[in-house]
């Protein structure tokens, strides 16, 4: 049998690729770990002429959505490098550098490439799909949407030629099942953990703090707006709340109290998690949420959109709070939460067990595991005689 094993990662992946890969070396201890950055491939193996061919496919599949205004020319990178063009020569580039290395599986996170080798087993883990922007109820799904070109052509093969795409939550299975029609044993919820560094305080004094956390980097997709709005109303009852905002500097805030902090590096973010009363991210779109895991990591209560995959995680009155976005059902649950902070505390206790019990990348990493050596056992030990 093959002592190798394949990652094919992009970048970070908001630090959960070290995640991914922890897992795999953890998990398969017998097996050394080969990583492959695709973003390496781009700036060391991918032609020249590769790139100015890929600008023709750039303007025949997202030009027009460019011209209208429905994708952003800040994110000019995000869709050059999604064209069904720059998909498949990346997938080249991939065979090419493998060569004729023999592995006992292969594995990738997110799907903007087909890292499937022939005659391996291949193993995918990802948070969303195309398609599944069309099912959030409160965004213009074209701001996000790859090409018809790229799902048809690229989007769809990936699913049905991975053994099985492990996702981060059941929204993401759903579309699987539902968008994609992948076959119900190729498709499984296996959860996410928390990225944030292990530095948890123990501070019930914090439930009264009247403290409000937000931590997100798209500050109008992450509802950044909503939640201003719902912290104006906050205020009038609760004068002396606050509100923390990390990952992003929004402009033009002219509320008294809120502390805009803009980008910190994962090992300062800690000291906000332990210091606030709740966390509130009124999200229009979520891919899964892995804040929401590490707000409960940390023992906060927390109030959320009731979209995607977040009920998986959001129990209502249990560990917090879903609303259906509505700014003052915003107001209101934050508002019961500053009146009476041992609620908070229960629910962010709550929380912590949940969080514990089913979202931790151990748990993630024994699931996926359970099912990949199904794949990769000898035969004569997979189909015993």
């Amino acid at each position: 049998m093959p002592h190798k094993i394949l990652f094919i990662k992009l970048g970070s992946f908001s630090f959960i690729n070290d995640s991914i890969l922890k897992i795999l070396q953890t998990e398969f201890q017998d097996h050394e770990v080969d990583v492959l950055d695709v973003k390496d491939i781009w700036k060391k193996n991918m032609s020249y002429f590769s790139y100015l061919i890929n600008i023709y496919y750039f303007f025949n599949e997202y030009g027009l959505d460019m011209i209208r205004g429905h994708k952003k020319w800040s994110d000019l990178a995000t869709w050059f490098f999604g064209t069904s063009y720059m998909s498949l020569k990346t997938d080249q580039c991939i065979r090419k550098l493998v060569g004729d290395t023999d592995y006992m599986f292969t594995f990738q996170t997110q799907t903007l490439f087909n890292a499937k080798l022939p005659g391996k087993p291949h193993f995918i883990y990802t948070d969303h799909t195309a398609k599944a922007n069309l099912l959030y109820p409160d965004i213009y799904s074209s701001h996000y949407m790859r090409s018809a070109r790229f799902i048809d052509n690229v989007e769809s093969k990936i699913y049905q030629d991975a053994d099985i795409t492990f996702t981060c939550g059941s929204l993401i299975t759903y579309s699987l099942l539902n968008q994609y029609n992948v076959p119900k044993e190729k498709a499984l919820t296996v959860s996410a953990g928390s990225n944030a560094t292990d530095s948890f305080i123990e501070n019930n004094d914090k439930y009264a703090s009247k403290n409000i956390l937000f931590v997100g980097v798209d500050w109008e997709r992450k509802g950044g707006p909503i939640l201003i709005k719902a912290f104006e109303k906050v205020l009038q009852k609760h004068p002396d709340a606050t509100l923390t905002i990390i990952g992003c500097n929004p402009a033009n805030i002219n509320l008294p109290n809120c502390n805009i902090l803009g980008k910190l590096p994962p090992g300062e973010v800690a000291a906000y998690y332990n210091k606030a009363a709740v966390f509130c991210l009124p999200t229009l779109r979520e891919p899964f949420g892995i804040v929401f895991v590490e707000a409960m990591h940390y023992k906060l209560p927390i109030i959320a959109n009731n979209i995607g995959s977040i009920p998986d995680m959001v129990i209502n009155d249990f560990n917090g709070f879903l609303i259906d976005n509505d700014v003052d059902g915003y107001a209101d649950a934050l508002c019961k939460l500053f009146d009476d902070p041992l609620r908070g505390k229960l629910l962010g206790e709550n929380g912590f067990d949940h969080a514990q019990s089913e979202f931790t990348w151990e748990l993630a990493g024994k699931k996926m595991k359970a099912e990949i050596v199904k794949y990769c056992l000898p035969r004569e030990t997979a189909n015993p005689q």
